[in-house]
């Protein structure tokens, strides 16, 4: 799938400045979607939550880096306020040469360089002066097992859930933001990410 421009950056993170401004108007219609299942490139399957629909689907292409993103966006009434997206990555070629799902997993993040980067880079795509909400390791989504970590925005930007998992030896990474700042932020999002597996 394509990958998001670049020009969008900015106002995913202002979007909690500005909400008025940032509301993809396909997203709120009058009616909002019922949970349906929706298939994705590299034979993963997802179950959108009620509200959520896939951003400009007729547009998915892969990139020259074997990189493909999905971006979804939430349309319910609550999500006027919290502007909630998830951007999912999916990679052409498969995780490894052998071993199972979870050695796999292992591997993503077997240095501590590896695990350092994706903390930083976490932060950095939340905003200056952001903070890690709890420490970066497993955690489980439905019944899989995904490398996870939260971050709290700086004031009127949007937190983050970073995340990523290894299906059938194939990746997928999420990128979930929100205005949400209680506790039951990225609730939805976890349960998207926890419907993930894989269909050929």
């Amino acid at each position: 799938m394509s990958r998001a421009p670049k020009r969008r950056s900015g106002w995913l993170a202002l979007a909690c400045v500005f909400p008025a401004l940032t509301v993809a108007g396909a997203a709120w219609g009058g009616e909002t979607a019922r949970t349906r299942t929706v298939r994705l490139d590299q034979g993963f399957v997802i179950d959108l939550p009620e509200g959520w629909t896939l951003e400009d689907p007729a547009e998915a292409t892969g990139d020259a880096t074997g990189r493909m993103t999905v971006r979804l966006v939430c349309g319910t009434l609550s999500c006027k306020r919290t502007l909630e997206v998830c951007t999912l990555f999916l990679r052409r070629d498969p995780v490894g040469d052998d071993g199972d799902d979870s050695a796999r997993l292992d591997g993503l993040y077997a240095s501590p360089t590896s695990r350092y980067t994706r903390i930083r880079s976490a932060l950095k795509s939340t905003s200056r002066d952001a903070t890690l909400r709890g420490e970066f390791g497993k955690v489980r989504f439905g019944t899989r097992l995904w490398y996870a970590v939260e971050t709290q925005a700086a004031n009127r930007f949007k937190s983050g859930l970073f995340a990523a998992t290894v299906i059938d030896g194939r990746y997928l990474g999420a990128i979930c933001k929100t205005c949400e700042t209680g506790e039951i932020r990225h609730e939805a999002a976890r349960a998207l990410l926890g419907s993930a597996r894989r269909s050929e």
